[in-house]
């Protein structure tokens, strides 16, 4: 719970720049709790199967956090642009802490999206 330090007092923020969602493999009632205990105001969607992990590659593997894992997604973060494009895809255990970094991406994206392709 300690990772969602800061995401939690920068999700107006981020929800400001892009649509953020959590997605969680635990059960319906877990994910109350979590957002209870957190106070984070985003909506949860449950990924049971692990499927949504899978095609994120969020899925645990050797030599990363929580590389011996199994039956969990890894924590982290994935930005998706508009077009559907995965522009950033990050395994980070401590992502919550790194809220920051979540937003000066979505400043760049944003800045590129209205400026055009760089072409140096």
């Amino acid at each position: 719970m300690e990772q969602l330090g800061e995401l939690r007092e920068e999700m107006t923020a981020l929800r400001e720049r892009a649509d953020v969602y959590v997605i969680n493999s635990d059960t319906p009632e877990q994910s109350r709790q979590l957002k209870q205990i957190t106070g984070i105001d985003a909506p949860v969607l449950l990924d049971r199967s692990l499927e949504v992990a899978g095609q994120y590659d969020m899925l645990p593997k050797p030599g990363q956090p929580m590389g011996m894992m199994q039956g969990v997604a890894q924590m982290g973060f994935v930005v998706v642009d508009g077009a559907g494009i995965i522009r950033v895809q990050r395994v980070d255990v401590n992502f919550g802490d790194h809220a920051g970094q979540m937003l000066e991406i979505l400043r760049l994206l944003e800045q590129e999206a209205t400026s055009g392709p760089s072409t140096g």
